[in-house]
């Protein structure tokens, strides 16, 4: 089973492909507002990388959010149009379980991971993780709120993986690690996730899949003086 795998809630623009023999393959472009442009391009490169044609794949993965309103929106679209083009089944990755995911896959020391991006306007959208007897759990459910509420479950072995690390070094005062959380939005992990989900037949309709906003968009009009 071989899973393409679609992520784009950041300035991150990762395509990944990944099946049950051990392949893990992306490209990654890491850049705002390129993911119209660049995400097919993207596609297009890591399927030629590993001499896979996209009627070949067996599913489409996409992160679902919460992150970027337009990202998801261009990652959503992208990941829509190819299952019905190809007719393969669609299947939605939550974005932080996928970043926990990747923290885990590079650092198996860490005991939790705290996912902290920033929402804008003071608020952050934040979740938390663990692993248990090998199996990724959240213990503290994708949310939005304040900082210090998102930094709520740091331990000693906890890492937190954000874009804000200056504000969070302000209020964090514990041992937590704190790393960049675009090293960790990877399309080929977005894609393993997927392929567990697809074995517990898992699998979401094009039609009614909806990117995981938690806040409304807003849009601002400058009046001109």
């Amino acid at each position: 089973m071989t899973v393409l795998g679609i992520e784009t809630s950041t300035a991150v623009c990762s395509v990944g492909l990944t099946n049950e023999s051990g392949l893990h393959a992306e490209r990654s472009l890491v850049e705002s507002h390129i993911h119209s442009e660049k995400l097919l391009t993207l596609v297009r490169g890591v399927c030629e990388d590993q001499k896979i044609t996209l009627p070949q794949i067996d599913g489409v993965a996409v992160s679902i959010g919460p992150g970027s309103f337009t990202g998801l929106r261009i990652g959503l679209s992208t990941a829509k149009g190819l299952c019905y083009a190809l007719g393969k089944p669609l299947i939605a990755v939550p974005a932080f379980e996928s970043v926990a995911e990747a923290v885990f896959l590079s650092h198996p020391q860490i005991d939790r991971v705290v996912v902290c991006v920033d929402a804008k306007q003071g608020d952050y959208y934040f979740g938390a993780y663990e692993k248990t007897n090998g199996t990724l759990c959240e213990f503290i459910p994708v949310q939005i709120g304040n900082l210090t509420a998102a930094l709520s479950a740091i331990t000693g072995k906890t890492m937190i993986v954000t874009d804000r690390i200056d504000e969070v070094k302000k209020i964090s005062d514990k041992s937590g690690v704190i790393e960049n959380i675009l090293s960790y939005c990877r399309g080929d992990v977005i894609a393993r996730i997927a392929i567990e989900k697809l074995k517990d037949g898992v699998k979401n309709a094009p039609e009614n899949l909806e990117p995981m906003y938690l806040k409304d968009f807003v849009i601002q009009v400058h009046v001109k003086s």
